[in-house]
């Protein structure tokens, strides 16, 4: 077959010349299956299409039509190619129109500029997004206002609540560390502005973390680290307590004990796992069910409080299934209520 036959082929099959090859393969080598998984593994990643076969007995030849929507691979742009080690086929590249040139596309702007201009532009581009502003007013979760009066006004949070947004929200935050600087003392009012204000007056160049740690001291909880610690250690599940109620209240300690730097971040899940098997009641069907468990030691806290709250959802079904037959009234027959009312007489 001449480019253009394949050309004609082509034109046959409503296709684009450009997009097209034709496959001159050995008669009765390759079956339809066999040749569009052998093109595939070639070219992974340009999806291809076989829109047609013909055989021609008189040269024992098989012409397969191939069509690629993205355009003809580099591999499939030479005089033949290998489908396999042993097996190499001829391509015939279908001829353009008469008249009609084949379109060569312009070569891009950065091709005739050269690297050394494309590095230093994304050198400029990269240098400019870590100067420019962001939008600071825009889009971001602003804390709520938190002043240290005691007792706690109506709807404000505690400093133990109050600051474990702000811990979150420092990290969400993906601006400059003198933008952060603006936004957590615009959330304080009265006592708690007043100690950030202190801070500044003698401490120069304070951050985000110095507010936190002074609001730490003026605020909150005494206890040094060693004592936190050992409260959590002694914090022990009450009779009757659901285990979620539990994990909460340890859960608070465990915040307090990382603010004061007495346990390691990464350390946190252990410790909580190894605290709620240790301080659990003995009997609990939560804690029970967890020691049965592999490997529980190494839960993570989102693994840890699924378990946790599916296991006390089937109990709590258990106990509702179990109060509705105790519940259900009795049914008497005749001769029952009659041999009542004869003992009773």
């Amino acid at each position: 077959m001449d480019p253009d036959t394949a050309a004609k082929w082509c034109e046959e099959q409503s296709s684009q010349i450009e997009s097209c090859i034709v496959m001159d393969i050995p008669a009765d080598t390759w079956a339809e299956d066999q040749i569009r998984r052998a093109v595939a593994k070639l070219t992974p990643d340009h999806r291809g299409l076989i829109l047609d076969i013909k055989a021609n007995p008189d040269t024992s030849h098989t012409y397969v039509l191939f069509e690629w929507r993205k355009g003809v691979p580099v591999c499939f742009q030479g005089a033949s190619v290998k489908l396999t080690d042993e097996v190499e086929v001829q391509l015939i590249q279908p001829s353009a129109p008469r008249g009609d040139p084949v379109s060569v596309p312009v070569p891009s702007p950065l091709v005739m500029i050269g690297p050394e201009f494309i590095v230093a532009i994304g050198d400029l581009l990269a240098k400019f997004q870590k100067t420019s502003p962001p939008h600071t007013n825009f889009g971001y979760r602003r804390l709520r206002n938190f002043t240290g009066n005691v007792p706690t006004p109506a709807g404000e949070e505690t400093f133990e609540e109050w600051v474990e947004q702000a811990m979150q929200a420092l990290d969400e935050w993906d601006i400059p560390e003198a933008q952060k600087k603006q936004r957590i003392p615009e959330s304080l009012k009265g006592p708690a502005s007043e100690a950030v204000r202190n801070l500044k007056f003698s401490k120069q160049d304070c951050t985000t973390l110095d507010y936190l740690n002074v609001l730490q001291e003026v605020f909150g909880r005494t206890e040094k680290a060693a004592e936190l610690v050992y409260q959590y250690e002694h914090t022990y599940q009450r009779k009757g307590e659901k285990m979620t109620e539990y994990m909460r209240r340890l859960d608070k300690i465990l915040h307090q004990i990382l603010l004061k730097k007495g346990a390691e971040p990464a350390e946190i899940d252990k410790i909580r796992i190894q605290q709620i098997l240790r301080g659990a009641q003995p009997l609990d069907p939560v804690m029970l069910q967890l020691r049965t468990r592999e490997g529980n030691l190494e839960l993570k806290y989102l693994e840890l409080i699924r378990a946790v709250r599916e296991e006390e959802a089937v109990l709590e079904e258990k106990t509702l299934r179990r109060g509705e037959r105790q519940c259900t009234p009795k049914t008497y027959t005749g001769q029952e209520e009659g041999k009542g009312t004869a003992n009773g007489v």
